[in-house]
């Protein structure tokens, strides 16, 4: 229970900070107002592999800032008690007004004691390309790739390159489904770097069917892998979805 309360209890302060200085920045320049947007939402899923879980997305936008955040809770097989918990946070700074660059800054929390990372880089937004943006529109998708070249673990040597993050939304035929449907999700691309100096990679991935049944209330269905499963390495996730947009 403590480190469910210390997780939400980083979200909320993290996302308080953030609002707080972009305030202060954005007062000393006269010219630019601040601009707020963004969402909470909260997905309810049950897998087939037997067990369930719990997650909250929280994103917000504040001119060249941006806070994201996903949180996520998991029981046992054929038990409802939430045993462990996994939640990541990320700053991103765009570069400038119109560059699909962002500086990132992520802090992953896990369950137990020194796995705890910070991580580096740089995300591209390619929908914000301008040479290829038209493309991405007709598709009516977004597509990010964020690359972390520097991982600081305490206890842990530092990692360099340590994971390539993929995440992609489209909106499906938003005309003929009167912005009803949807698939979005992410690849997370893990380096694991061999003895012999060989690299091979590992991936967590999720793919998600949103089905709008009424104002922002979806039915959500989920393909889903993990490498790092000792077994059952896939499986399908379905349930609810409320999205809460300001």
């Amino acid at each position: 229970m403590a480190t469910n309360q210390k997780v939400q209890g980083y979200n909320w302060l993290i996302l308080i900070l953030l609002l707080v200085t972009n305030l202060n920045l954005t007062a000393q320049n006269d010219e630019e107002k601040t601009k707020i947007s963004g969402f909470i939402d909260f997905n309810g899923y049950y897998d087939t592999r037997e067990f369930s879980v719990l997650t909250y997305n929280i994103l917000a936008n504040m001119n060249r800032f941006q806070y994201f955040s996903l949180t996520n809770y998991k029981s046992g097989k054929r038990s409802f008690d939430f045993e462990t918990n996994y939640a990541e946070h990320n700053v991103r700074y765009r570069l400038s007004k119109t560059s699909p660059l962002d500086i990132t800054l992520q802090y992953v929390m896990r369950n137990g004691a020194d796995n705890d990372d910070f991580r580096f880089g740089f995300r591209a937004r390619l929908q914000s390309i301008k040479k290829i943006s038209s493309f991405f529109k007709k598709l009516n998708m977004s597509y990010s790739i964020n690359p972390m070249f520097i991982q600081f673990r305490r206890n842990t040597k530092t990692k360099y390159m340590s994971i390539i993050e993929h995440v992609y939304r489209i909106n499906i035929s938003p005309k003929t489904f009167n912005n009803r449907l949807y698939l979005a999700g992410f690849i997370d691309q893990n380096f694991s770097y061999l003895e012999n100096g060989g690299l091979a990679f590992k991936y967590v991935s999720e793919h998600q069917l949103g089905i709008r049944l009424i104002k922002e209330f979806y039915a959500i269905f989920e393909f889903r892998i993990n490498d790092f499963l000792p077994e059952d390495n896939y499986g399908l996730g379905y349930g609810l979805e409320y999205k809460i947009n300001f």
